[in-house]
């Protein structure tokens, strides 16, 4: 089984020896290949039609691949405490991952790792899961087709909540650094600096034009810092 860079990335951060729940697992791509490479013993793939849970078993099939569980269900309806300690929520949008997690509280419990690849919303993401007793460890880029992806390891935890640029790029990016870093960056002001002008002339945005605000000056500076780093030999 070959995966995409995103789902690579993900791959890749999957604890050796972890049982695995792949929420929307589409064409089962992911829990094919953890199992093909021995890194799961047992993995868990949901969603919510049937046609792609279908499409999966196939993939699996195909793979010559066994200890994969299909389960039509939405999100983590029909998954129970303790059948995994791993849970991926990969390709949807964060006020969807919000909505799963709000219906498996159970999450919230030491001893599990969420791997989050939301494709909107990041910084109610990043609010919602500090209010929830969970913690963003690590976030990682991967470009996949033109596109860059954020990916985001969460535990059980304490978490202040982000302010600024903080709720669309989480420390750990800024102190490892990224080859990706400088685009994501970018293309977050970029976005910023189209929603302050469709603000400029409503009433009543001053605290949405005022977080945006503080928000695209840390990732400006963030930006410059990056630019102006001095190369080594």
């Amino acid at each position: 089984m070959v995966l995409s860079p995103r789902l690579a990335l993900i791959a890749g951060l999957v604890p050796v020896g972890s049982r695995v729940c792949d929420v929307g697992t589409d064409h089962g791509r992911l829990p094919v290949y953890l199992r093909e490479q021995d890194i799961c013993p047992f993995a868990i793939a949901t969603d919510l039609n049937a046609d792609p849970l279908e499409s999966s078993r196939r993939t699996a099939q195909s793979a010559g691949v066994t200890g994969i569980d299909f389960r039509l269900a939405d999100g983590l309806d029909a998954v129970k405490p303790h059948e995994v300690d791993t849970v991926v929520m990969a390709g949807m949008g964060g006020e969807t991952i919000l909505g799963i997690l709000a219906r498996a509280p159970w999450l919230c419990a030491s001893g599990y790792k969420l791997i989050l690849q939301p494709q909107s919303k990041v910084p109610d993401l990043m609010d919602a899961l500090a209010g929830g007793g969970y913690c963003v460890e690590n976030q990682h880029l991967a470009e996949d087709a033109g596109k860059l992806y954020t990916v985001l390891e969460v535990t059980m935890g304490e978490m202040s909540t982000p302010v600024g640029g903080a709720r669309y790029v989480h420390e750990s990016l800024l102190e490892r650094g990224d080859p990706h870093l400088l685009a994501y960056l970018t293309g977050i002001c970029d976005k910023l600096r189209r929603a302050l002008r469709g603000l400029e002339q409503a009433e009543g945005t001053e605290d949405k034009r005022a977080e945006f605000t503080q928000a695209l000056a840390d990732l400006d500076k963030w930006r410059g810092d990056i630019q102006h780093e001095p190369i080594t030999c």
